[in-house]
C-alpha cells in the first residue's frame, strides 16, 4: 500500500457544513475544534491507481483510516477555490476504522473532506490530494486486502466464512486473510492452504471456538525456514475435527532454490472459500525500465573494484518496491550510494539492498515490509550520473554482516515475468 502521508496531512477539525473549498493555490487555514461524535481520519494511502509522488489516478481506490468513520456519509473532493468544482462520493462504511473510496472522474487535485449526516465535516489542514489521469494497472504497486466479507459456507451449518486477498502486480496474491464466525455454541473448525498441484495442504489451522467470536488468521506464504512455492492455491475450510489448537504444516527448503512446503490432503468434505496465484516476489521496479548496458551488470569495472548489484534504468520518480517482504536492516545516506534502503528476509536469509533513491525511503529502519510495499522513488542521489535503480543480493547472513553479493540479473528477470 503506498502511504500518502508525505504529500496529504491526515484529516482533522471540523465545521458546521462544507460552505468553501481548498485548492492547492489556497492557504491551508487552521481547523476548527473537532466534534467529539464527528467522523475523523488518521491516515491516508492509495490502493490502487497508484502514481509517483504520491499522486492517485481517476478511478483509483483511496484508504481512509480514521475514527467512526461509519458516521460518515460522503468524501468530499473539494479541487480549486470555490465549490464549483466540488465533487461528492456517497459512502457507506461498514468500519468505524476504515473506509475505501474510488477517485471519481471527475474529481480535480485539492483538499478532501468527511460530511456526516449532522453535516459535520472534516477537512484536511494542509497539503491536497494530487489527482491526475485514468488509473493504469501497470503503475499499481500493491493492493492491501480489505476485510474478509462471511458468508454463509455452502454445505456446512452455522458457518460464515470469506477471504481477502493482499495482490500485488496484476494477478498475483502475496497474503490472504480468512475470516469466520460459527453460530453452534461450540465448533472445531479447521482451515487449510492448498497447493492445486498436487492437492496438498501446505498450511492448516485448527481450533475449538465458541459461537459468535469471529476468528482471523493470515498466511502469506512463509514458514519458519522457507517460502511456499509459486502457483495456484485454495483455501479451504472444514469443521468436526479433533480440537488440536493452531498449527501450520512444515516447511522444509527445496533443493532447488526454491522452497517446497510438506503437506498432506484437505480434509474430504471440506469447502472451498476462494482460490489465487501466489506469487513470493516482484520486480522492484513498477514502470519502464531497462537493464542498461554492460556497465550496469555484476562484476563490471568501477575503478579498481567490481559493481555488486544491477543496475536498471528508470526515470526518476518510479515506485521502488520491496521485491520479497522482511525487516528494514539500514536505511540512510552515503556518498557513493546515495539514498538508499536494506532489506532482509529471515526465511532466505538474503539481503536486498536498493541505492540511489530520489529520496529517503519511506519505510523505517526496524519496519516488516511486505512484498510490494513501496519502499521509495527512482533517483540518482549519490555517486551516479542518470535515473535509476542499483539493487544487490546478499547471500546469508547478509549485507556486511558475513554474507558476499551474488549477481542478481538471473533472478530480476525471473521476478519480472512474475509482473
Amino acid at each position: 500500500m503506498t502511504t500518502l502521508a508525505t504529500a496529504l496531512l491526515g484529516l482533522a477539525g471540523a465545521s458546521p457544513a462544507i460552505a468553501a473549498s481548498g485548492g492547492a493555490s489556497a492557504a491551508p487555514s487552521a481547523p476548527a475544534a473537532a466534534s467529539p461524535s464527528a467522523p475523523s481520519v488518521t491516515s491516508v494511502a492509495c490502493r490502487s491507481g497508484c502514481r509517483t509522488g504520491g499522486a492517485v489516478a481517476r478511478g483509483g481506490t483511496i484508504t481512509l483510516h480514521g475514527q467512526r468513520l461509519d458516521r460518515a456519509t460522503a468524501v468530499v473532493f473539494l479541487g480549486g477555490i470555490g465549490p464549483r468544482d466540488d465533487v461528492r462520493v456517497a459512502i457507506r462504511a461498514k468500519s468505524a476504522a476504515r473506509v475505501d473510496v474510488k477517485i471519481p472522474a471527475t474529481a480535480k487535485s485539492g483538499r478532501i473532506a468527511l460530511a456526516s449526516s449532522a453535516g459535520v465535516a472534516a477537512q484536511t489542514s494542509a497539503a491536497p490530494l494530487k489527482v491526475t489521469g485514468a488509473a493504469s494497472r501497470q503503475l499499481s504497486t500493491v493492493t492491501e486486502p480489505v476485510e474478509p466479507t462471511l458468508k454463509p459456507v455452502k454445505g456446512i451449518a452455522q458457518l460464515d466464512a470469506g477471504i481477502a486477498k493482499r495482490k500485488v502486480g496484476k494477478a498475483g496474491v502475496s497474503a490472504v486473510t480468512i475470516a469466520y464466525v460459527s453460530h453452534a455454541p461450540e465448533q472445531t473448525v479447521r482451515v487449510d492452504v492448498v497447493r492445486r498441484a498436487d492437492n496438498l495442504s501446505i498450511f492448516s489451522d485448527e481450533r475449538t471456538v465458541s459461537g459468535e467470536e469471529q476468528q482471523t488468521l493470515t498466511w502469506n506464504g512463509r514458514g519458519a525456514s522457507a517460502l511456499a512455492l509459486d502457483g495456484k492455491y485454495d483455501v479451504r475450510i472444514s469443521t468436526g475435527g479433533s480440537p488440536t489448537g493452531p498449527r501450520s504444516a512444515k516447511f522444509d527448503v527445496a533443493a532447488a532454490g526454491g522452497a517446497a512446503p510438506e503437506g498432506t490432503p484437505p480434509p474430504t468434505g471440506s469447502t472451498s472459500l476462494g482460490a489465487f496465484t501466489f506469487v513470493g516476489a516482484v520486480f522492484p521496479v513498477r514502470g519502464t525500465h531497462n537493464f542498461g548496458q554492460s556497465a550496469a551488470r555484476f562484476g563490471a569495472g568501477r575503478g579498481g573494484r567490481s559493481h555488486q548489484g544491477q543496475d536498471m534504468m528508470a526515470r526518476c520518480g518510479t515506485p521502488v518496491v520491496a521485491a520479497r517482504g522482511g525487516v528494514v536492516k539500514m536505511r540512510t545516506f552515503q556518498a557513493a550510494a546515495g539514498n538508499y534502503v536494506v532489506v532482509s528476509d529471515p526465511v532466505t536469509g538474503q539481503d536486498h539492498a536498493y541505492m540511489h533513491l530520489r529520496a529517503p525511503a519511506v519505510v523505517a529502519r526496524g519496519d516488516t515490509v511486505e512484498t510490494g510495499q513501496l519502499l521509495g522513488y527512482v533517483g540518482s542521489t549519490g555517486s551516479s550520473t542518470a535515473c535509476h535503480l542499483h539493487f544487490e543480493i546478499w547471500t546469508a547472513p547478509g549485507w556486511y554482516e558475513g554474507g558476499r553479493p551474488i549477481d542478481p540479473y538471473a533472478t530480476l528477470k525471473r521476478w519480472a515475468k512474475l509482473g
